[in-house]
């Protein structure tokens, strides 16, 4: 009985992934700001935390939620795509403009190609010679997650329904297979032509495991956040012992990120978003955050300001004032159109299908740990 109700203490909604949200865009943002702004590399120690996948993580444990709660796959994919690309869009023709302001612009045929190439994610076309003398060169580096997302949010539409009822083992071998093609795509890489490459280089294959271990948590929630909310402390030392094992011998297992080290901190991103209880912010930052400071840092960079601590707080701040306008111009415009929308088709305010975090929904009353009963607005945004 009693370890019954220490499990009931651990509703769905109670959580603190707002704040570690907002940890990864700040995250990306610093190492974007001090490499190009104050013209320093940050300490090693703070790539271990990887914001990148405390992002993928949290998004594969609340978008199966978002999932069950839609009333199918039409829905959901409405959702997810009203939250991510009407901001991206507009973000990607702001920096179109910025950098045109500053360098020129010249409306060839190859840049309408590479302009279509980026609103569909498609980032390996050449790039304008306008957009090479902008900045630091690369347009928008810090989107390269994108293309991923939506790769995400296709594969839980239309897997997670299949997988959802299926035994145990068969998660643990999906999650091995997640684990194979981590090993494997850099291999397969090297064997492949070119355009090969570009094509595998654009499949979310390399980081999917790290998605997928946010779906096992997910699904096994009412057993597995118990027992991480009261092993953090262990999960922390354990991977502090692997990062340090990792460093003094030069190995990493698997691509991008030593996956011991990745997989350990999933299970930490977990357990501490269940152990502060509900730290929610009345609107989250995190994605505008994380699409608009390269815009500031290219500024930045073209006009000399950089070598200057002065500067990279001058960053920061510019790029938390562009999320707020993004925030109240776009997302709330978006949220208010498809409200009207609904509410012509004869749907309700609450169930119409604008993106999650802008609107207020009914705090749950009851335990949601056994069922995905919680809100909209736990959805990752991005």
């Amino acid at each position: 009985m009693k370890k019954i109700q220490k499990a009931e203490k651990y509703e769905f909604a109670e959580n603190c992934f707002d704040l570690l949200r907002l940890y990864s865009a700040f995250y990306v943002m610093t190492l974007h700001i001090m490499r190009h702004v104050r013209l320093e590399e940050v300490s090693h120690i703070f790539d271990w935390w990887n914001g990148v996948v405390v992002l993928f993580c949290i998004s594969g444990f609340l978008v199966p939620a978002s999932m069950e709660r839609s009333r199918g796959i039409g829905e959901f994919l409405k959702k997810r795509v009203l939250r991510i690309i009407p901001s991206l869009w507009v973000c990607i023709i702001v920096g179109i403009l910025v950098a045109a302001a500053f360098c020129g612009f010249e409306p060839t045929r190859e840049f309408f190609k590479w302009f279509l190439g980026q609103l569909v994610f498609i980032r390996d076309l050449p790039q304008p010679d306008f957009i090479n003398s902008f900045g630091i060169g690369n347009f928008q580096a810090n989107l390269w997650t994108m293309i991923f997302t939506v790769q995400f949010y296709i594969i839980t539409a239309l897997i997670y329904p299949i997988l959802k009822n299926r035994k145990v083992w068969v998660w643990i071998a999906v999650l091995a297979i997640s684990v194979v093609f981590n090993l494997v795509v850099p291999y397969i890489q090297e064997i492949l032509p070119e355009t090969g490459r570009n094509i595998i280089s654009h499949t979310c294959l390399p980081y999917f495991y790290i998605y997928f271990a946010g779906w096992f948590m997910y699904h096994y929630r009412d057993k597995i956040i118990p027992y991480l909310a009261h092993t953090k402390i262990l999960c922390i030392i354990l991977f502090i012992i692997r990062a340090l094992y990792c460093e003094k011998f030069n190995i990493r297992i698997g691509d991008y990120q030593d996956m011991v080290q990745v997989l350990l901190l999933c299970m930490l991103t977990i357990g501490i978003g269940y152990s502060f209880g509900k730290i929610r912010f009345k609107f989250d930052l995190s994605y505008g955050l994380y699409l608009y400071h390269m815009i500031i840092v290219d500024i930045f960079v073209q006009t000399g300001h950089v070598g200057n601590m002065k500067y990279v707080i001058a960053v920061y701040i510019f790029a938390v004032i562009c999320a707020v306008i993004s925030h109240y111009l776009v997302d709330d415009t978006v949220a208010e159109i498809f409200k009207r929308l609904d509410g012509k088709k004869g749907g309700s305010a609450e169930n119409a299908a604008v993106p999650p975090s802008m609107v207020e929904i009914p705090e749950p009353k009851q335990p949601v740990m056994q069922s995905a009963s919680a809100t909209d607005d736990e959805e990752s945004d991005f």
